[in-house]
């Protein structure tokens, strides 16, 4: 990838809240690139992804929608207290949300009944998924709040992901389950991604339900909504000439 594109991304990480050694040690890239297709399918090989529902989260639109999911909620209380608990709630909601590491689990109509996001995992090592043993029954339980609001579905999450080859997957594609289970996972929080997968399919492995289990690679949308405009344009300058 231009080395300068290069740049931008890791001026964009190092400006996030956890500093470099603290990434180093969570095993977080520092140096990301802007993933291909081909790149996204290599990976999926390496992390032993074979799901036939694999998808990527799209550039731009997925923290958009999430931000007016956000907006109208707030629309609803008294900004004039703005300490008021419920905005900070909504605050921290919005940040487990924003998060590139997740594991979702929804019931059989698709409503959301568990999260857990990177932030709250046993940093850095052993880096254990199974925060508050939240994995040690099912369907998984934690007692964080901001973990247990729930501000949107299934069908929103796939609205804002697609197949490598653009096409879109709905939530009457899927099969008839009893729960569907949602990774989001890349390549530059590594050790998070490796680390989630497994436990993910461990734990669906040790209960006796029927789960149906979709990953979606978010890594080109969260290198995005790190960008300042002048940034996202130069971006645009490098796929359409091919450079990226």
């Amino acid at each position: 990838m231009n080395k300068i594109v290069a740049l931008i991304l890791f001026t964009c990480l190092t400006m996030t809240s956890c500093g470099l050694a603290y990434k180093v040690l969570l095993g977080i890239d520092s140096t990301p690139e802007w993933n291909s297709d081909d790149d996204i399918i290599r990976q999926a090989k390496k992390y032993d992804i074979a799901s036939q529902f694999n998808l990527v989260l799209d550039t731009a639109s997925y923290d958009a929608g999430l931000r007016e999911i956000y907006r109208k909620l707030v629309s609803d209380l008294d900004l004039s207290d703005k300490d008021s608990t419920e905005y900070f709630s909504l605050k921290e909601a919005w940040s487990d949300d924003s998060q590139p590491v997740q594991f979702r689990l929804f019931d059989s109509q698709g409503v959301e009944i568990f999260k857990l996001v990177n932030c709250y995992v046993d940093p850095p090592i052993p880096m254990n998924w199974n925060v508050e043993n939240c994995f040690d029954v099912f369907p998984p339980q934690v007692n964080i709040e901001s973990l247990n609001s729930h501000n949107f579905d299934l069908e929103f999450l796939l609205s804002y992901s697609s197949y490598l080859d653009g096409s879109k997957l709905q939530f009457s594609d899927l099969p008839m389950d009893q729960y569907y289970a949602v990774i989001t996972w890349n390549e530059f929080f590594k050790r998070p991604s490796k680390k989630l997968i497994k436990e993910v399919k461990e734990y669906i492995k040790s209960n006796d339900q029927s789960i149906t289990l979709i990953y979606i690679n978010n890594q080109n949308a969260n290198l995005w909504s790190m960008m300042d405009s002048e940034m996202k344009e130069y971006v645009k300058e490098q796929l359409t000439s091919g450079k990226m």
